[in-house]
């Protein structure tokens, strides 16, 4: 696969990752079982970190694309 198409794969996922992120910090603020505690908080932070690598991961493929364009 090119440069291209991964820079492109690693902006989707780090689009899907934040959008984890709203959703668990969603559920945090209007949990529906009180049993849940901090996990949403947890799995928030995780997939912040999730996306921020997928983002760096994207810019990374982004200059190495612009690098091999013939």
């Amino acid at each position: 696969m090119k440069w291209e198409a991964w820079s492109v794969v690693f902006t989707g996922l780090s689009l899907t990752s934040v959008t984890a992120v709203v959703l668990f910090l969603l559920v945090a603020i209007n949990p529906k079982d009180a049993a849940y505690g901090s996990k949403p908080l947890a799995y928030a932070a995780g997939s912040a970190i999730v996306a921020l690598v997928f983002n760096r991961a994207s810019a990374w493929a982004a200059r190495r694309a612009e690098r091999f364009v013939p």
